[in-house]
């Protein structure tokens, strides 16, 4: 049975609970801001099952009768390393990524490092895993450009933006396609008991990242939820049928959203 994209989004969002990466509580985030919810996303990229599954979405965006084929399949660092080699393996095509690097005046931008190129006219599938405010898609497009390759699509896991149809590259100006497995809203609040739901009902401010701690409640879970999981860890969600669809979501990114 084929999957689409409503069932493609609930299913990100099982593997995002069932291995802790959406977690419920009282966060700090790199804004300022507080959440009651907040998504690490490596907690799930550490199964590589998991992995496997999500990038197959994300192939798929790219295959079919609606998909004309990539060549190559790029990401930023870091988390899109990973899922830009998981989603080449699967298309059979490379998978490489460009870092971040600071120009001597300050400035930082995206590059193709290590000997990685892109060749003239070659598609590009972009991935990456959370979009928020969509600067690392963003910075990737001039690099993509400068080679003269046609990215054919930027694809994510997640859409924290409010909907994701195409993103606009900050040089040329041009518009590409692009498309989220799954969109999430994340309400962020200012801090402060007046503001806040977890200030105000006194919850400890968690800051991710910072305090190396594991996800809670989410992580118990696991050993008590699906236990017949395949393989990726005890009570990862059984993986879906292998021919799964994905479907992007409405929305647009770029210097003029």
């Amino acid at each position: 049975m084929t999957m689409q994209g409503p069932d493609v989004a609930g299913r990100v969002e099982e593997l995002f609970i069932a291995s802790g990466a959406l977690r419920q509580g009282h966060f700090q985030l790199k804004s300022g801001r507080h959440a009651e919810r907040y998504l690490e996303k490596f907690q799930v990229l550490q199964y590589p099952e998991a992995v496997s599954e999500l990038c197959r979405y994300l192939a798929a965006l790219v295959q079919g009768p609606d998909g004309r084929g990539v060549d190559v399949v790029v990401g930023p660092t870091t988390g899109g390393v990973i899922l830009a080699f998981e989603v080449a393996r699967q298309l059979g095509v490379r998978g490489i990524f460009a870092e971040e690097i600071r120009d001597p005046d300050g400035t930082k931008r995206r590059e193709f490092r290590r000997g990685f190129r892109l060749a003239e006219g070659e598609r590009v599938l972009l991935v990456d895993d959370i979009l928020t405010t969509g600067g690392s898609l963003l910075a990737m497009l001039p690099p993509i450009e400068a080679a003269g390759a046609e990215l054919a699509l930027a694809a994510v896991l997640v859409d924290r933006s409010g909907g994701l149809r195409s993103v606009t590259s900050p040089v040329s100006g041009h518009a590409y396609p692009a498309a989220a497995l799954w969109t999430l809203e994340l309400p962020t609040y200012e801090p402060g008991a007046a503001t806040c739901p977890g200030c105000a009902a006194g919850v400890p401010l968690e800051v991710p990242g910072s305090s190396g701690t594991a996800p809670h409640a989410t992580v118990a879970s696991l050993a008590e939820g699906a236990g017949a999981g395949q393989a990726g860890g005890a009570g990862m969600p059984p993986a879906a049928p292998p021919d799964s669809q994905a479907a992007g979501r409405p929305g647009s990114l770029g210097p003029s959203a």
